[in-house]
């Protein structure tokens, strides 16, 4: 073992005894002060879990809309189902079938919203971590030019066609996270050498990520450009990962019900949440891919208005339906799930490395596109024409969706991961470990992190009977940020903070 590691396990030992009686405080002692100051909350207590669910409840989350279903809903869902596996009260399975009962209500087919395709399905539509689109019109109000941001806040951009002459205009693209593109004497002739398809292809790098489509069934040589500003909207898609996000706690909670004879006369109700289940699961299966080798991956379509359409999805948005995958074998015993979560976990085989007696593993696959880069014309992705090779290390945050995939694999029965959760605690405690009571945001051991980052280290806590060390770490770094509960990852920490106590 390295030096480093002894030094870190060491921390990790050495705070122990801070940590137990921080955890014996009683629930009288936790909250006399004002509710959820950070000086008197005590994050391991049931009082905790009602600060931070009431901080979520007060979001008003109504819809994916801004993804926060996704990032936000599943969590506190999550942690619903662990505060009731902690303390045995049947009051948060009420309040998450209410949820869950919200949740059903709102997808897009109840809602009666599409996506950009028109589709409408059991699934939640997001138009954050979207390509935004802006539409340039002809002089006659008919389709012209399709312009695409594919980066962050796609409705913050926008496009002003001046006219310079007779059939020529310039353009301005701007976005607050781009440098503004002046293009000048352009052309709407495909075969003129200023042609603006051509042009603002040309422009386009990887940081800069503004695309453009000729919308025209025909071109006319007097086709003109109206003079106009034009604002960008955000473009819809049902990403696979926030279904799978969703359904994850949706299936937790149909086996919690099933293996619980106390819990019987909720078995009719269960059985409509896997109904509904089942349909969220259809409307993703064309996206998830089996290669000749046997290995699977989410990979969005080409031509869905998301940034690195065409291409193979992050590690951890495969997971997140893989996950689901998985509780669906053990509820069902379907062979068709078994078999994509053993291709998924025959993926995610190849881009584990071992150092020392952990695991570190990139955000993207060693085998994806963006990994390994790709130019032009590759014809990967049309949002995203090319882009260079990107292999950083996952983030403590995105890993803890990659450790729920393997934790529902391993309970399900698909594979025994006994041997790799021993691997991903040691990631833990001896690479993600810093300090007394910090982390590392990457899970190599690098970056610094923020309260919001530094907290979502309680998600690994799933890897508590493993290594007990990694409780006592995260409750100390949740005293030393001074969390204020604000959101449902926080709800979910501190439900993990109840349940492994």
């Amino acid at each position: 073992m390295s030096v480093t590691t002894l030094s870190r396990r060491a921390l990790l030992v050495s705070g122990a005894g801070a940590v137990a009686a921080l955890a014996g405080r009683s629930p009288a002692a936790a909250t006399s002060g004002r509710a959820g100051s950070p000086e008197d909350l005590d994050y391991t207590s049931p009082e905790a879990f009602a600060v931070a669910e009431q901080a979520y409840l007060d979001l008003g989350v109504e819809d994916n809309e801004d993804s926060q279903y996704a990032w936000g809903e599943s969590y506190y869902l999550n942690g619903l189902l662990l505060m009731y596996r902690a303390h045995g009260d049947e009051t948060y399975l009420d309040k998450l079938e209410a949820r869950i009962d919200h949740i059903l209500a709102s997808t897009d087919a109840a809602r009666g919203v599409s996506d950009y395709s028109g589709r409408s399905g059991p699934c939640w539509r997001a138009g954050n971590y979207t390509a935004g689109h802006g539409e340039l019109l002809l002089s006659d109000h008919s389709p012209g030019i399709q312009l695409r941001w594919a980066g962050s806040t796609p409705g913050d951009a926008t496009a002003q066609v001046t006219r310079t002459g007779q059939g020529t205009f310039d353009l301005v693209l701007s976005h607050p996270a781009s440098a503004t593109l002046s293009l000048t004497d352009l052309s709407l002739d495909p075969t003129d050498e200023s042609y603006v398809v051509d042009a603002v292809t040309e422009a386009y790098t990887p940081w800069e990520r503004w695309t453009a489509i000729d919308r025209r069934t025909e071109h006319g040589s007097a086709d003109e450009l109206a003079e106009d500003t034009v604002a960008f909207e955000p473009q819809f898609y049902a990403f696979p990962v926030h279904t799978g996000m969703l359904a994850l706690p949706m299936c937790r909670y149909v086996r919690l019900v099933r293996s619980t004879p106390e819990l019987s006369a909720r078995t009719s109700n269960a059985a409509r949440v896997l109904r509904a289940i089942r349909g969220c699961m259809r409307y993703h299966r064309d996206e998830v891919h089996v290669d000749e080798n046997g290995i699977a991956d989410f990979r969005t379509p080409q031509g869905a208005p998301v940034p690195f359409d065409g291409a193979i999805q992050p590690l951890n948005q495969s997971h997140a339906l893989g996950a689901a995958f998985a509780e669906m074998y053990a509820l069902t015993g379907s062979q068709r799930y078994r078999t994509k979560v053993e291709a998924l976990v025959k993926g995610l085989r190849l881009s584990l490395q071992n150092h020392d007696r952990a695991y570190q593993w990139p955000y993207w696959p060693v085998h994806s596109e963006l990994f390994q880069g790709y130019e032009i014309e590759d014809g990967v992705s049309s949002y995203t024409p090319s882009y260079t090779p990107n292999p950083q290390w996952e983030d403590i945050s995105h890993a803890a969706i990659t450790l729920e995939f393997i934790q529902s694999v391993h309970e399900s029965g698909i594979e025994d991961m006994s041997a790799d959760r021993r691997r991903f605690a040691a990631t833990f405690t001896d690479y993600v470990v810093r300090g007394e009571d910090e982390v590392w945001y990457r899970i190599d051991g690098t970056t610094d992190t923020t309260t919001e980052t530094a907290v979502q280290s309680a998600r690994w806590l799933m890897l508590d009977d493993i290594e007990p060390a990694i409780r006592e770490q995260v409750v100390r770094v949740f005293r030393a940020e001074a969390l204020v509960p604000s959101q449902g990852s926080h709800a979910l920490g501190i439900a993990y903070l109840n349940y492994t106590a």
